[in-house]
């Protein structure tokens, strides 16, 4: 079959390999449609710290397809599938704590940006699920773009009334903006972002105010704090969530929330990255600093109900669809900022 490896930082090669061999437990699923992503792009660029665990390595992880081979209970041939990266063990100190994504033993799948993928036994036993009749390839491969926003959603504990800032609008700030309209009512959305594009797509997803992210330092604009100020928001936002994954916008960050408020720094930033902190704005002002990493089980079941429900719409976050063998130009698309959340298909062989 073909699959793209992964060599080295810019260094991916598609190369015909041996079609997996399924063992006791596990699923052979053809893909029919996988989706890039910001951690596709990162790890394109840099490699990843948890998911390259040996060179050369298989790459991508968001899919949808037909089982053709199954040895787990409650799968068989032609089931329509998709599955999450990653599957808690139970039995770890964090999974005691029911902090799955913190789990020590979780075990990266890699290899959607190919034809076929064989699902682990832990994972078809535990984050593999049956696409629902009423959803298409397209809509069901962008589960796991929702479920990892709809955790950290959650974990900002947003509330009605609550004025939130969403400071980068990539996929996962456009999801997060669909989860403060579509999910709690009475949320206040603030969109920040560079491009015009996404701006524009943010406003159509429900953001109450979009603010064009500029350097005010060279070309004499107001800083963010001070635009959201003149919204009418006085104190600054109740919750900041960044989305971008840059030290510069973790520390614009913090001065975008309002004393006792909440930051969620999102967007991963690269390992070793530091920030300053004002002890007075922590201690004194009370202001809250979370993070949230990955996904659970029961988030990538719920947002699989989401988008089956029709409540949360997920195509608009697909700029382009291409075929596997223009993976490479893909990236190079997303990083230059061309494109959003990219479908691929089969491959030219097909």
């Amino acid at each position: 079959m073909l699959s793209w490896l992964f060599y080295g930082p810019e260094d991916i090669r598609l190369e015909e390999i041996p079609q997996p061999i399924i063992g006791e437990g596990e699923v052979l699923v053809k893909i029919k449609a996988a989706v890039t992503g910001g951690t596709d792009s990162k790890t394109y660029l840099r490699g990843h710290p948890r998911i390259i665990k040996t060179i050369p390595s298989a790459f991508g992880y968001e899919f949808a397809g037909e089982v053709t081979e199954s040895n787990a209970v409650g799968f068989k041939t032609g089931d329509r599938v998709i599955a999450a990266n990653t599957a808690p063990c139970y039995e770890c100190f964090f999974c005691k704590k029911e902090e799955f994504q913190l789990c020590e033993n979780l075990d990266f799948l890699n290899g959607s940006f190919a034809e076929y993928i064989k699902i682990p036994e832990q994972i078809a036993k535990h984050n593999l699920y049956t696409i629902p009749d009423s959803l298409d390839y397209k809509a069901a491969v962008m589960t796991q773009t929702l479920a990892v926003a709809l955790q950290g959603f959650i974990k900002t504990e947003i509330q009605t009334g609550d004025v939130v800032a969403i400071y980068g609008l990539g996929a996962i700030g456009q999801c997060f903006i669909k989860l403060c309209k579509n999910y709690i009512d009475g949320v206040t959305v603030v969109a920040i972002g560079r491009s015009e594009q996404k701006l524009e797509l943010a406003e159509a997803n429900g953001a109450d105010h979009c603010l064009r992210h500029c350097e005010p330092e060279r070309r004499g604009n107001p800083d963010l704090k001070t635009r959201i100020k003149e919204l009418g928001y006085t104190y600054g936002a109740d919750k900041v969530i960044e989305a971008v994954g840059k030290v510069e916008t973790w520390q614009a960050a913090m001065s975008l929330v309002r004393p006792g408020g909440t930051v969620n720094f999102f967007g991963g930033a690269p390992k070793g990255s530091k920030i300053e902190l004002d002890s007075f704005q922590l201690h004194y002002q009370e202001t809250k600093i979370i993070g949230s990493f990955h996904h659970q089980p029961k988030y990538i079941k719920e947002a699989l109900d989401l988008i089956a429900s029709g409540k949360i719409q997920m195509s608009d976050l697909i700029s382009h669809e291409m075929k596997l063998e223009e993976l490479e130009k893909t990236l190079e698309m997303m990083i230059a900022g061309e494109a959003m959340k990219v479908l691929i298909t089969s491959s030219l062989r097909v």
